[in-house]
Order: C-alpha cells, then sequence, then structure tokens
C-alpha cells in the first residue's frame, strides 16, 4: 500500500485520421515508426464502448534508479511474476488513451523481434485512481504485450473515495468493467503494432487487482486465457463495511485516540509465536494455519513489576483491543454479523495496516478505509461528506451492503463459461495477511468447487495456494517470493497444471529458505528431519 511511483507522462499529440487495425501502416516498418503509426488507430468500435489513443511515444531503454528497482521488485512479487533484479527499462512503445465513460489505460508493448506473442493486464489495486506505469515492467521484461488502467476514475492514492459518491457508473466501472474493456482496446492495438492478434491473454494482479481475476473469470470468461490472482478481497464490501469499521472501533473507541501503537507488535506478536508456531510440528517463527490457533492477549495484561510504557505488557483497554481484533465482528448480544477476523500471525503487517505509527500523520488503514467506505462507496444512496462512520449500524443496514456488494463482490461461484472456454486460474493468498483473511478465499474456494462439481471438476482448471506466513502485499515472515506465472503459461498453453509452487527468500538473505506450496486442500508438511531452511524437507500433505 505505501509503493507510490510518479507516472511517466506522455508527450506525442495525435495526428491525422484514424483508422482501423486492419489498414493502420508506417511509412517505414522500424519499431518507432510503428508506434507513430498507432495515433491513427481507430478504438470507436473494438471495446463495448469507444476508446481513443491521446498519445504514444517509442521509449529507449534506460538505467532505472534504486527506487524504481525496488518497485519493479514488489510489482513482480504482487503479480506472480518475480523477474531478475530489473536496473531498466526495456525498450518500447508506450500507447496512452481512455475509454468512455472514463477509464484510462497505458500499454507498453516491446518491439516485434521480443514480443512473446501473449498479452497482460496488470490489474490496478487498492481503490485504484491513477495509471501505475511501474505495474507494466516485469510483463514487459517478459516479453508480453501490457497494459493496465486506473480503474475508471481519476483520484488521491491509495483511498480516496470521493469519486464514488452516488456514482453507480464508476463503481461499476472500478470493480469489473474498466479491466474488461481495458483487454478489448489493448487487444487491437497490440494487433494493430504487431500485425496478429495476441495467441494468450494473462491477467494478474493482488487485493483489488485479484478480485480483478476473479471478476473476468466469472463475468467475461472470454477476455483471458490465465488469471493470476493474489490475495482477493471476494466479500469486498462486507469487508469495507462491517470488518473494517470494526477492527477501527476497537483501536480508536472515540474514533480519534488510539488505545495502542504499532510499538507494541513485537510484544504481541512474540507472544502469538510462542503460542502456536509449533502447532504445526516446526517451530520456525511461521505459524501454519492459524485457524488452529487460539490466542488469549490476556497473557500479555501487565504483572507486578512491569511498564506497559516500556511496552512490556498490555493494559487491561489494550488487552479487550487486540482480543477485538483477533474476533469476528459480532453484535451487543454476541451474534457474529461477519464471519472472518484478523489471524494470529499477521501481526508484522499491523504498523499502518492496523495500528498507527508513533510521529506519522498517516493514518492506519482501517480507520481511513472505513470512514471512506462507508462515507462514498457502501451504499447505493451513500451519505457523502460529513457523516460520522462512527454511527453505521452494519447489521441494521445489511440489505443496503448486500445490494452494493452485487456490484463489487467477485464473489460468484459459476466459472462454467471460464471452464468451458479452458480457462485456468491461479489463486495464492497468505495465511499472514493482515487485511484481508485467507480463509475468506478459502471458503469462497471452496464453495466453487461444490458449485462446479467437486475437486476432480475443478482440478482442471482452478488452483488455490493458501501459503504460511505471507502477508497481503507479498512479503511476511516465511519465503514468499514465487513465479505462478511461468505454471501458469505451461497449463494454459500446454495442458500441463503445476503440480506445486517453490517458494523463496530473496536472493541476498542468508540463510536462504525455499519451501513448496501445494494446491489446497493439500500443504507443505515437515518430515520431521532434515535441513528446515531446504524444501527438501517438507512433504505434500492434506
Amino acid at each position: 500500500m505505501r509503493h507510490v511511483l510518479a507516472t511517466i507522462l506522455a508527450a506525442s499529440a495525435l495526428t491525422g485520421p484514424a483508422q482501423s487495425a486492419a489498414t493502420v501502416a508506417a511509412a517505414d516498418d522500424t519499431p518507432a515508426a510503428r508506434c507513430e503509426a498507432l495515433n491513427h488507430l481507430s478504438l470507436e468500435a473494438v471495446a463495448d464502448s469507444p476508446g481513443q489513443i491521446v498519445a504514444t511515444a517509442y521509449v529507449a531503454g534506460r538505467q532505472a534508479t534504486p527506487d524504481e528497482q525496488e518497485m519493479f521488485a514488489y510489482r513482480g512479487v504482487t503479480q506472480g511474476n518475480p523477474t531478475p533484479p530489473l536496473g531498466s527499462f526495456p525498450d518500447h512503445c508506450r500507447v496512452e488513451g481512455y475509454v468512455t465513460p472514463n477509464v484510462k489505460f497505458m500499454m507498453m508493448l516491446p518491439p516485434p523481434p521480443q514480443w512473446n506473442n501473449r498479452f497482460m493486464l496488470a490489474a490496478c489495486e487498492g481503490w485504484c485512481g491513477k495509471v501505475n506505469p511501474d505495474t507494466l515492467v516485469p510483463g514487459l521484461h517478459r516479453g508480453y504485450a501490457s497494459i493496465t488502467n486506473d480503474g475508471g476514475h481519476y483520484s488521491r492514492e491509495p483511498f480516496d473515495g470521493i469519486w464514488a459518491h452516488r456514482n453507480i457508473e464508476a463503481r461499476i466501472n472500478f470493480a469489473h468493467r474498466a479491466n474488461h474493456v481495458t483487454a478489448q482496446v489493448g487487444k487491437a492495438i497490440a494487433a494493430a503494432y504487431y500485425g496478429s492478434r495476441p495467441k494468450f491473454s494473462y491477467i494478474a494482479g493482488f487485493s483489488k487487482g485479484g478480485n480483478a481475476g476473479l471478476f473476468t473469470a466469472q463475468k467475461y470468461p472470454e477476455d483471458f486465457d490465465g488469471v493470476f490472482s493474489m490475495a482477493p478481497v471476494v466479500n469486498y464490501n462486507p469487508k469495507n463495511a462491517a470488518h473494517f469499521p470494526w477492527i477501527a472501533k476497537a483501536v480508536y473507541p472515540d474514533g480519534k485516540t488510539p488505545l495502542l501503537y504499532s510499538d507494541k507488535v513485537p510484544l504481541i506478536h512474540g507472544a502469538v509465536t510462542k503460542a502456536c508456531d509449533a502447532i504445526d510440528g516446526l517451530s520456525d517463527g511461521i505459524i501454519g494455519d492459524p485457524r488452529k490457533c487460539d490466542f488469549d492477549p490476556g497473557v500479555l495484561l501487565c504483572k507486578a513489576g512491569q511498564s506497559e510504557a516500556k511496552n512490556e505488557c498490555l493494559n487491561a483497554a489494550q488487552v479487550e483491543a487486540v482480543r477485538k481484533i483477533y474476533a469476528k465482528p459480532t453484535t451487543a448480544d454476541g451474534t457474529v454479523y461477519f464471519d472472518y477476523r484478523v489471524d494470529p500471525g499477521s501481526e508484522q503487517e499491523w504498523p499502518i495496516a492496523i495500528l498507527p505509527e508513533r510521529g506519522n500523520p498517516i493514518e492506519p488503514f482501517v480507520l481511513t478505509g472505513a470512514a471512506t467506505g462507508l462515507k462514498y462507496m457502501a451504499t447505493r444512496d451513500n451519505p457523502g461528506p460529513g457523516y460520522d462512520w462512527m454511527d453505521f449500524d452494519y447489521p441494521a443496514r445489511k440489505a443496503e451492503i448486500d445490494e452494493m456488494s452485487e456490484i463489487l463482490d467477485p464473489d460468484s461461484v459459476d466459472l462454467t463459461a471460464f471452464k468451458a472456454r479452458g480457462g485456468k486460474i491461479i489463486i495464492v493468498h497468505g495465511w499472514a495477511d493482515a487485511y484481508i483473511s485467507a480463509a475468506m478465499t478459502v471458503d469462497w474456494f471452496e464453495k466453487m468447487q461444490a458449485f462446479m462439481g467437486g475437486r476432480a471438476q475443478t482440478d482442471t482448471f482452478a488452483q488455490l495456494y493458501v501459503v504460511p506466513g505471507i502477508s497481503h502485499e507479498g512479503g511476511g515472515p516465511a519465503p514468499h517470493i514465487f513465479d505462478a506465472l511461468t505454471p501458469l503459461v505451461d497449463w494454459v498453453e500446454n495442458g500441463k497444471a503445476p503440480e506445486r509452487l517453490l517458494l523463496s527468500d530473496p536472493a541476498d538473505t542468508v540463510p536462504l529458505r525455499t519451501r513448496p506450496a501445494f494446491p489446497y486442500p493439500a500443504y507443505a508438511k515437515y518430515r520431521g528431519k532434515g535441513d528446515p531452511n531446504a524444501a527438501e524437507s517438507f512433504r505434500r500433505a492434506e
């Protein structure tokens, strides 16, 4: 959520009359000339809505800054497409444009000799709101014609919701339509630039970008052959309207003053690890399955001689706050109204996600997400400016939330058309995700399996990997770098389903750990002997 890179500005102007994809031609056949010729390409009839190219530029490769290299690595992890250290932008044709009513896109096309005949949509995350060119670089380096968009609106990052104020069309674009029309225009641009349409198309993203993959399989099954979805938010609207406010009220009982700060995280995480780490048979600082962890924060209540101010313990109010963080939201009589919690083992991601940092003016995500979501997005006739999110009664207004969930939540379990057209989907979710519990994804996947005829049927096109120790953005205490794109491509194009994913630490980590991950419900279990840092010491178990 913290990673923001400035948008690369284009300078080329649209010139000359527009032509169809079939008739666009360059005066000479260099990549730069082909790129310039795209200014004449008409996008009026290639998508469900008219589009327009507003600028093109052929960009020579250049050295990337250290910040850019860090961003490229981050994007690669969250797209299941890790790349070697990327020290440069490759040569590419950059195309910018829009599709009505308000979907802005950017595309980067490798030179024809480097194109792998594939198309990639890098889906935006968070609440979107800008075109992030850095999301295109991992795919570009692999030879994909890569495109992204702004989710159909312009806004401040990361969680400005004013654009959604009583604007249902904007919410539909944000939820799924923006990616659909972007895919349509992107394939047309690729066909015009290379002289042939992509043979295979893929979509990748995490969080809201993970939702994009689920939505495309559910609503637009013909758009993509392969889907990679990381940490999707299946119950998107209830998560924002029910769970985030519950957590925010636990930390900010008066809506303004926090009961505890992120400097308590080492204390809490240490206690959770002590209580639950060994349950999976290996004490390695990684909680294998938080559903088996029954941790009581009461063990941290200050005792004689301990100092809360020195972060040696929690006072009574802080203990109760942490209990609520780990609990499912309930009414006053104990009725659960949202069936998920913040999982034990996710504490290292609590700073900024759940707890404020001392001296940092940035509010934690649960607070800004709850306030903004309830003011501008959660209901059709949202209240807007001035609304006090502390007043929202989720159980009493559940019907309104459910109505908007039909737009915002990628929770359909009917993937019949996607399966029938030969589509494949790989989903990865980490158990150390402080934003979105992997249990939510597991529940959806099991319901989808049941609807689609059971495991034997779904194993032919869908896999879920639930990985211990991986956080929402792909970090965490466990090995967390993995290549899901290569096995997805092999599955789509050669019919070979992955048997496992191999996860590793960053290359400069000492000791360098590797772990396998297996398709759910299977998981990696330590054999009881051998190097716990080596993948060979783990076996498949169910």
